[in-house]
Parts: C-alpha cells; structure tokens; sequence
C-alpha cells in the first residue's frame, strides 16, 4: 500500500481545490527548475496529486466541511485509502 501523504494548509479563502492546485503547480514548478532527477516521493505525491484533482469531487467536499470550503484556517492530509483511491482528512481545525 502506498504511504504517501501530502499536508495541505487551507483556509483564509484558500478552499482544498485551491490548496491542491497549489500543491501541484508548486512541484512542477520545482521538476523542472531542478537539475536533479525528481526521487520517487516526489513522483508519488505528483502522482497523488494528479489523480485526486482529475477523480475528486471538490463542490463535495467543500460543502462537508468548513475547513474543506477554507472558511477556516486548517490543515488536511491527502493521502490513499485502503483501495488506493485519493482520501482528504481535516487533521487541524
């Protein structure tokens, strides 16, 4: 099973569509800047990334909970189920 986990801050308006997005536009940013090969925790949490923002339902999860909308300053962790699917958890309100 796949250990990955990817800490995402949200709130102040910045709602985990945003918060992913962000996330990613970072590491591409960051693979192609670098002169160094990406290392496979990289290309995991890339990988992760990519796949729950084309599978996740985000107008869900935003309206299941306020830390997920960004009303309120949080963090959540985005990390794979037991099946391998992208799961998002709020860890701090």
């Amino acid at each position: 099973m796949d250990e990955t986990i990817l800490v995402l801050q949200l709130g102040d308006g910045f709602c985990i569509e945003c918060a992913a997005k962000h996330a990613y536009n970072k590491m591409v940013l960051d693979i192609m800047t670098s002169d160094d090969t990406p290392g496979p925790g990289i290309e995991s949490m890339l990988d992760l990334l990519v796949d729950f923002l084309e599978g996740a339902d985000f107008a869900q999860l935003r309206g299941s909970h306020e830390a997920l909308a960004g009303v309120k300053e949080s963090r959540c962790s985005l990390h794979r189920d037991e099946h391998g699917h992208p799961c998002v958890s709020v860890i701090s309100p």
